[in-house]
């Protein structure tokens, strides 16, 4: 299949529509457009400015909206989690996403950046101790951002079931987080090289193709989450050597995706002049 074909294009029905234009000869994006492809918007807008080599789109006016919605000092979250097949802990279900770690960029309107972070004790509950850690790092009241915040929302909700005596601080720093990915999610800014894609995999290389800061081939042993769970899931049986190496490889993974996103809302800033 040739780069930008029929089965490249972000449908939500990715099956049959696919294959039912696959079949009829559409394979490249110009076959798309030409064929009498019904395409949405968003759909339309990733095909043409990969045939046509438009420049990004970018709706300054909804981009301007989003940031006016954010309000600082902005909290910029980020949690990874771990399952179990059988829980080691009492009130765990299998497969349940425990929280073990989370990044906090905290930024200012001044632009000054502070860094919090938790990464529990290999082998232990880590979820009494990361929700007072979050309690602790977040105060009530203040303005949260996460990407894609959904998952984030869901962990907090969790912790505050679990911990009623703490649940109202939990439940308002889900209540007031904001999610960075709606710009993308919602094509207010496109550019070609995001692909199908809104998650900030695809968005963080899209927008700083060449920043070496932000590269995750450039961490050691955790480059990405499903690294993450693998490690900490193990981390109890490892040597002390191995744990100190491993516990400084996710904590500077976690921290680079909560600074992605600080880079990735100063660019959305800078698009609007704002």
């Amino acid at each position: 299949m040739p780069e930008n074909n029929i089965f490249d294009i972000g449908w939500r029905t990715w099956g049959s529509k696919k294959d039912a234009a696959f079949r009829d000869g559409i394979v490249t994006f110009a076959d798309a457009l030409g064929g009498g492809v019904n395409l949405s918007d968003k759909q339309r807008r990733q095909v043409e400015s990969v045939v046509y080599n438009q420049p990004p789109h970018i709706d300054k006016p909804a981009i301007k909206s989003f940031m006016e919605s954010l309000s600082y000092p902005i909290y910029h979250l980020d949690f990874e989690t771990f399952q179990q097949l059988i829980p080691q802990w009492d009130g765990v279900r299998p497969y349940v996403q425990i929280p073990f770690q989370y990044s906090l960029h905290i930024e200012h309107e001044d632009g000054r950046l502070e860094h919090k972070e938790f990464l529990g004790k290999e082998g232990e509950d880590p979820r009494r101790a990361i929700a007072e850690s979050l309690c602790a790092d977040i105060p009530m009241g203040v303005c949260s951002l996460a990407y894609n915040m959904s998952f984030e929302k869901k962990r907090l909700e969790y912790l505050a079931e679990l911990y009623p005596d703490i649940a109202d601080h939990l439940l308002d720093i889900a209540d007031n987080m904001h999610d960075l990915c709606v710009p993308f999610r919602d094509g207010h800014y496109y550019c070609k090289d995001m692909g199908r894609g809104y998650s900030i995999k695809y968005v963080l290389p899209a927008l700083f193709p060449d920043d070496p800061e932000l590269d995750y081939g450039k961490l050691e042993l955790i480059q990405n989450g499903s690294d993450a769970m693998d490690a900490y899931a193990t981390l109890h049986e490892k040597s002390p050597e191995e744990i100190e190496r491993i516990r400084t490889a996710l904590l500077a993974y976690c921290k680079l995706d909560t600074l992605a996103m600080v880079k990735i809302l100063g660019k959305l800033r800078d698009v609007v002049g704002r």
